[in-house]
């Protein structure tokens, strides 16, 4: 759908399956590397050493118990997407199940995260590509500002670029990656997992609430269930991308216990070390150009699947039709400069600021856990079988974890009553 005839219509929920506005370009691996990308981010290169000293040896339970609650996790998302291909994705599918305002209060939950999740990772992503200059602060804000503004422009050119980027960028990654886990397993030493409950059965627990955050991203891909050539894909990428994080996630918390340890005040960046230890002391920066490009590939695969949101919000008029609309090429075009906009405006505030990771984070883990909790809940009541069952699971898992967020649920309760309120005032009528 072009811009000029796409400017004064709106497309009611009901006929959107029809609307020609996002083209079907997606093919099998191009959506592996988006869900892989989605989940694989920079909580890589800090998690398994935050959980081996919170769990010792046992972590390693951790690791396993959520790579295994992946599965149902995924193909929940994946089956809500079959069940009917949306790009407001997640968002959709609540609707369905509880009716329009909900539904954007969903939509709105995560998209409120976007400037304070956007701006993480681009601390995280600059403070790596500094480290291999050896550059300061500045220096690393300017290196997330591009990157962040990279991934924009990437989808500005289009939706199969992007993802064609991503999956290259992707392939690179997991086999350095790889690389340096195969060459650190005969450092492993099985001494190091004995005694294997060193902190206390409890323990295994918290670590699971901590590298729960790493296991975030399954719901990103939703709104681009539209966008694959062949639908019965999004079963297999969702299948493949679980198999591929378990194969990055697991080696390398063995390893960093094997061949680190544990408890010893090794800071966090356990790929560091291991680079350093196979590879000598130099093998530091090519760790920090590795952790710039681990970085970028979420940024990518949430870029695309939050405009796609935003648009598809447009579109439905829970958030202003101006956003529901895409260019000649069947980019939304605007929802991208909205987005872009805003991350921009957040960026600088964090940097005149001097914000820290943890003052942004739990802003944007909060939203994540309210949208899953939403969505699981929307699942129990929309799919049948044994999806239905995958859906109780994770329904009950999320709550749980959502609880601790804390003091942030007056956060999650204020963007709510926002999206309430425009549905009232500015939105659609309510059927």
């Amino acid at each position: 759908m072009s811009s000029s005839t796409a400017t004064a219509t709106h497309i009611p929920s009901d006929t959107q399956s029809e609307a020609p506005a996002l083209r079907r370009t997606l093919g099998l691996w191009q959506g592996v590397s988006l869900y892989v990308g989605s989940v694989l981010g920079s909580g890589v290169l800090v998690l398994p050493a935050i959980a081996a000293e919170t769990a010792g040896p046992a972590s390693v339970l951790a690791w396993l118990g959520l790579v295994l609650l992946s599965v149902p996790l995924a193909l929940t998302y994946a089956a809500l997407s079959r069940q009917r291909a949306d790009a407001a994705g997640f968002s959709d599918a609540i609707e369905r199940a509880f009716g329009p305002r909900w539904g954007a209060v969903a939509g709105w939950l995560f998209l409120a995260q976007v400037p304070m999740g956007t701006s993480v990772v681009a601390l995280i992503a600059g403070e790596y590509g500094a480290s291999v200059l050896g550059g300061g602060q500045d220096m690393a804000f300017a290196f997330g500002t591009v990157m962040v503004v990279t991934a924009y422009a990437l989808n500005f050119v289009g939706l199969r670029v992007s993802a064609t980027a991503q999956l290259v960028t992707l392939a690179v990654i997991v086999l350095g990656l790889g690389l340096i886990v195969g060459r650190a397993l005969p450092e492993v030493q099985p001494q190091a997992f004995t005694p294997f409950f060193s902190k206390g059965p409890v323990a295994v627990g918290l670590a699971a609430v901590q590298l729960f955050w790493a296991f975030v991203g399954w719901e990103a891909i939703t709104p681009l269930a539209r966008e694959f050539k062949d639908p019965r894909d999004i079963w297999r990428a969702s299948l493949l991308a679980v198999g591929i994080v378990a194969l990055v996630y697991l080696p390398l918390a063995i390893v960093t216990i094997g061949a680190i340890g544990h408890g010893d005040g090794h800071g966090q960046t356990p790929l560091v070390l291991l680079a350093a230890k196979v590879f000598g002391p130099s093998a530091s920066r090519v760790v920090g150009i590795a952790g710039l490009l681990l970085s970028f590939i979420p940024v990518n695969a949430y870029v695309a699947g939050t405009s796609r949101l935003a648009f598809a919000l447009g579109e439905r008029r829970q958030l202003p039709a101006w956003l529901g609309v895409t260019s000649a090429s069947g980019t939304p075009h605007r929802a991208l400069a909205a987005l872009l906009t805003v991350v921009l405006v957040a960026l600088s505030a964090t940097w005149l600021g001097r914000l820290r990771i943890a003052d942004l984070l739990p802003f944007s883990t909060s939203s994540f856990l309210a949208t899953y909790v939403l969505s699981m809940a929307a699942a129990v009541k929309l799919l049948k079988g044994p999806m239905s069952r995958a859906a109780i699971l994770s329904l009950v898992v999320c709550t749980g974890v959502f609880f601790f967020v804390g003091t942030l649920i007056a956060w999650v309760v204020a963007v709510s009553v926002c999206a309430l309120a425009y549905q009232h005032f500015a939105g659609p009528k309510a059927e």
